[in-house]
């Protein structure tokens, strides 16, 4: 089972005003729950927004997410325009499909998601 830590960033009226939502998001996916791990990981990230003074999103907030997108499908967004940071970790129902070399989306079991 997967499990997605989520930071969202609100955005303030300048920021909206320059055309991002109000909201943006951004993931670090992990396969299994390991509370340190999770603690570790949200410290990194949190310092390193802050220490780029930036946040990395994807660039389509109000699409589907779409947890795989390499780093050069995200924007940066200055911190300036974030008025606050949560964090939630979530629990995903199923387990998310990874590309393999074909770049066909699979399971861990190397089995094609049901796709609607």
């Amino acid at each position: 089972m997967d499990y997605i830590i989520k930071f969202t960033g609100e955005v303030s009226w300048e920021g909206q005003a320059n055309g991002l939502p109000d909201k943006i998001h951004a993931f670090l996916v992990f396969k299994e729950y390991n509370r340190e791990v999770f603690d570790a990981a949200i410290e990194t990230q949190t310092g390193a927004f802050l220490r780029m003074g930036a946040m990395f999103v994807q660039k389509d907030q109000g699409q589907i997410i779409e947890l795989n997108k390499m780093p050069q499908d995200r924007i940066m967004v200055p911190m300036r325009w974030i008025v606050s940071m949560g964090v939630e970790v979530v629990n995903m129902v199923g387990e998310l499909s990874m590309p393999d070399e074909a770049g066909i989306e699979r399971l861990s079991s190397g089995e094609e998601p049901v796709k609607q």
